[in-house]
C-alpha cells in the first residue's frame, strides 16, 4: 500500500551546565551516528521511531554552546539510560517533544490540501525550517513532501509551509492515516486514482527478471498498490499472437509518469533496448508521442536514457542497488533494438 503518513523523529533537548557533564556527552557520542550542531542537518539523517538529542550547555545563565546527537534509540530508551546511569544528575531542564508528522502529498493543488488540513485541525502555520526547535511539548508539527516516505526525506524536500496542531500526537496521527487519501485527492485536483496496466515482453524470455526489475521500482518509487497481475495473449500489427505478462497498477500518478518510468525500464545506460513495457489507461496504449515532442531531435534510445537516468537518481540507494544487480542478470545477446 502507498505510503501517505508517518512519523519523524523525537527531539529531547537537554538543558546542562557548562561543568560536570563528561559522562553525559560520553554517552550520547557513543550511542549517535553523527554529532552535528545543525538541527535541520540532523533531521535529514534520522527516521521513523529514531530520536535527536539537542544538548544545549548553559554558561552564566547564557547558551555556551548546542550539540546535536542522532540516534537509532527510542527517546524512551534513551532517557531510561541517563537516569539509571547516573547521568541526569546536574540536568537543569528536559523537554521532549512529540515526533513531527510528514505527509506525502502530490499535484498541483498541494496548498489547497494544506488549507484544508489547517481548516480541519485549526492548525497553526509555520515553515519547514521551524522544524521542532520551537514547538511545545503538546503540540505536533506536520510537514508535507511530494516525496515517497520509504526512505529519509531531506528538509529541503520539504514543502515550504508546514503547520503545528495542538492535539495528542497519537491521535492526530490516526486521523491523518484516516483521511489521508482525502487530502491526496484534493492535492491532485481529482477524486480517483488511476488504474493502469503495464505489460512486459522480451524476446529473450526473461519474464521474471524484468517483472522484478519493475516492482521494485514501483515499490522503490511508492507510486500506488498492485491489484492484478496475469499472463495475457496480444496481437501484433502483422496479427502475430504473442504472450505479455501484465500487471495491474492503482496509481494516483499520470499515466505519462507511469509510462516514463515504464521507457527508463526499457533501456540501460547506453542506450540498448532490454524489454518491451507498454502501458495501457482504459484499454487505450500511451504512446510515446508526447515525450517525443518535449525532447525534439531525440530518438526513442536517447529519451529512454534520459528517463532512465532521472529514475536512478530519484530511487531509494537499496531499490537502485537492488535493481542494478538485476540489470546485471539480463541476457543482452539478443539484436539492439531502436
Amino acid at each position: 500500500m502507498m505510503s501517505l503518513v508517518r512519523s519523524g523523529p523525537t527531539v529531547i533537548n537537554l538543558h546542562v551546565p557548562a561543568e560536570g557533564r563528561e559522562d553525559l556527552i560520553g554517552y550520547l557520542k557513543n550511542i549517535s551516528f553523527k554529532p552535528s550542531s545543525n538541527l535541520l542537518e540532523s533531521y535529514d539523517h534520522v527516521g521513523e521511531g529514531e530520536t535527536l538529542v539537542v544538548l544545549e550547555t548553559f554558561d552564566s545563565g547564557r547558551i555556551s554552546e548546542t550539540s546535536i546527537y542522532q540516534s537509532t534509540k527510542e527517546a524512551a530508551h534513551i532517557m531510561c539510560d541517563i537516569i539509571n546511569k547516573g547521568f541526569a544528575e546536574g540536568i537543569d531542564k528536559v523537554k521532549v517533544t512529540p515526533p513531527n508528522i510528514v505527509m506525502r502529498l502530490l499535484g498541483d493543488m498541494m496548498d489547497a490540501a494544506i488549507d484544508q488540513i489547517a481548516k480541519d485541525f485549526r492548525a497553526r502555520e509555520t515553515t519547514k525550517n521551524e522544524l521542532v526547535s520551537n514547538i511545545d511539548e503538546s503540540a505536533v508539527l506536520v510537514n508535507f513532501t511530494s516525496e515517497p516516505l520509504n526512505k529519509l526525506v531531506p528538509v529541503f524536500m520539504f514543502h515550504k509551509r508546514a503547520l503545528v496542531i495542538d492535539k495528542p500526537y497519537g491521535q492526530l496521527l490516526a486521523f491523518l492515516r484516516a483521511k489521508a487519501q482525502e487530502y491526496l485527492n484534493i492535492s491532485l485536483g481529482k477524486p480517483d486514482w488511476n488504474e493502469i496496466e503495464i505489460t512486459i515482453f522480451d524476446a529473450m524470455d526473461q519474464f521474471n527478471l524484468h517483472y522484478q526489475r519493475l516492482i521494485t521500482v514501483l515499490q522503490g518509487l511508492d507510486v500506488g498498490v498492485m491489484i492484478g497481475e496475469d499472463w495475457i495473449t496480444e496481437y501484433t500489427v502483422a496479427l502475430r499472437k504473442s504472450e505479455v505478462y501484465q500487471i495491474r497498477l492503482l496509481t494516483p500518478l499520470s499515466p505519462r509518469e507511469i509510462k516514463r518510468i515504464a521507457l527508463a525500464l526499457e533501456y540501460d545506460l547506453d542506450g540498448r533496448r532490454l524489454a518491451d513495457f507498454d502501458v495501457y489507461v482504459n484499454k487505450k496504449k500511451i504512446g510515446w508521442a508526447t515525450e517525443k515532442e518535449l525532447n525534439r531531435g531525440y530518438a526513442r534510445d536517447d529519451i529512454g536514457v534520459l528517463h532512465r537516468r532521472r529514475l536512478m537518481s530519484s530511487l531509494p540507494a537499496e531499490a537502485k542497488a537492488v535493481l542494478l544487480k538485476l540489470d546485471e542478470k539480463i541476457d543482452r545477446s539478443g539484436p539492439a533494438k531502436g
